[in-house]
């Protein structure tokens, strides 16, 4: 064992492996802001800012000193090695490790569906979003503006109403009569439907795309506004606020 390098956190004592405090307090907090959420690049920078502690004499943390750390099975403990941090915290940290992994394998369509809403996302949610966006982009005509809500008109009455008296009132409050004017006319534009402008974009944005054998994460992010995603459907909600199920690309 003497000329065996032992794992950070640990130190030879009389010939025996034994617990190197201020290094293992490092190590659980290491596993512990992991097992919280942080990122190996997070706690690099961290332990990196403290300067308190150093992995490697000759360099800075980084992820893959977190991440070596973090896969060491002997911190939980063995014939050899005293634990450091518990068995049940091991397993659920390379749990979380398999679990971030798999995200990044991630292609970016499948996290562009995720960001839309699409919660957890496979390749079979994936393949089911890329043929729905093929048939918009071979049949453009499905596309059509929802119909709209009805309008309510009370906002603009009421303000419309306010600005009458006031202007009918002598003197002219010119300060408040010009805010009114500009709340009226932020009103009728609220009451515009913006669904045919946006209706046309769609169109001209899926006339301009030919089939694709890959999901473009670019072509999700400029024409769908959120994705559903159910144990038997899967609906889109384009950005005019057409919502297509999947299942009518099928």
């Amino acid at each position: 064992m003497k000329n065996r390098k032992l794992p950070f956190g640990y130190e030879m004592i009389d010939g025996e492996v034994q617990i190197k405090s201020e290094e293992a307090d490092c190590v659980i907090w290491v596993f512990q802001t992991y097992h919280t959420g942080a990122s190996l690049n997070d706690i690099a920078k961290e332990l990196t800012t403290k300067g308190k502690i150093v992995y490697n004499t000759s360099a800075d943390w980084n992820k893959n000193m977190i991440d070596r750390i973090l896969q060491d099975q002997r911190y939980s403990g063995d014939a050899l090695y005293p634990e450091i941090i518990s068995s049940a915290l091991f397993r659920e940290v390379q749990r979380q490790r398999n679990v971030r992994s798999h995200a990044r394998r991630q292609t970016p369509a499948q996290r562009m569906i995720r960001i839309l809403g699409g919660g957890r996302v496979n390749k079979e949610i994936e393949m089911c979003v890329l043929s729905t966006m093929n048939l918009l982009i071979r049949n453009p005509e499905l596309i059509q503006s929802p119909m709209p809500a009805p309008l309510d008109y009370t906002q603009p009455f009421r303000i419309q109403k306010e600005l009458d008296m006031v202007m009918d009132r002598q003197p002219i409050d010119e300060d408040r009569a010009s805010e009114l004017i500009k709340k009226a006319a932020e009103a009728e534009y609220d009451l515009l439907d913006s669904s045919e402008y946006e209706t046309e974009r769609l169109h001209r944005i899926f006339r301009s795309n030919t089939p694709m054998d890959e999901l473009s994460a670019d072509l999700l992010l400029k024409t769908v506004a959120e994705i559903s995603v159910e144990i038997k459907e899967i609906k889109i909600i384009l950005k005019n606020n057409q919502i297509i199920e999947a299942s009518d690309a099928s």
